[in-house]
């Protein structure tokens, strides 16, 4: 059963529900594009502090995998005060919120893969 998560941002109620199956697989591969090489600039040099900067630089340098079409398909299982979320309308100009949103919903859906890979996981 898939579950949900209600995350308050800006004052309104996001309701975010797990991907299907197979819809979580096709995403995941395309957030993988971008977050695992970031990851792997956080864990790949155990003698070097981590720097955000060069985190955020990888994650700049992969962000196209992000096309608004898998935008608006990491946003098709959440509503906004109970209502499907017009993107257009509703992040015109509120971009920090949808930021904000989309990484929610890729924390909720695939944090467990991403725990997996840097042997973050609790038991």
């Amino acid at each position: 059963m898939r579950e949900q998560k209600q995350v308050e941002i800006n004052g309104d109620n996001f309701l975010i529900t797990q991907f299907p199956a197979r819809k979580g697989i096709k995403l995941g591969k395309k957030v993988a594009k971008v977050v695992l090489p970031a990851i792997g600039k956080m864990y790949g040099e155990e003698d070097k502090e981590v720097n955000l900067g060069d985190m955020f630089e990888v994650v700049a340098e992969n962000l196209d995998e992000l096309d608004d079409k898998t935008i608006e398909e990491l946003l098709s299982e959440t509503t906004v005060n109970k209502y499907t979320i017009d993107v257009d309308n509703y992040f015109a100009g509120n971009y920090g919120t949808l930021f904000q949103l989309l990484w929610e919903i890729v924390e909720f859906n695939f944090s467990s893969v991403f725990s997996t890979l840097t042997g973050d996981t609790e038991e």
